[in-house]
């Protein structure tokens, strides 16, 4: 479960344009292998899921499987000004 914190911060991130306000293209989702989540910001160990999305500028964003949820949830329940 994704902490208020962690939503709060994925909200911001969304604001602030460094995540995407809208669905993407899902890449990929499985084993992760070390590398930051653009979410939250800790490392996706190899024993998370992470999940791998295309943004619209085609930069590849990586998130914990909670913070993908998260995202999904903050892009789909709020209207961001562009």
């Amino acid at each position: 479960m994704v902490s208020d914190v962690v939503r709060q911060l994925i909200r911001h991130r969304v604001e602030e344009g460094r995540l995407p306000r809208e669905r993407t293209i899902e890449l990929w989702h499985g084993q992760g292998f070390e590398q930051t989540c653009d979410g939250c910001g800790a490392i996706i160990t190899t024993s998370d899921t992470m999940f791998l999305i295309c943004g619209d500028d085609w930069r590849a964003i990586r998130f914990h499987d909670d913070c993908f949820q998260a995202w999904a949830v903050e892009t789909t329940t709020k209207s961001y000004e562009k």
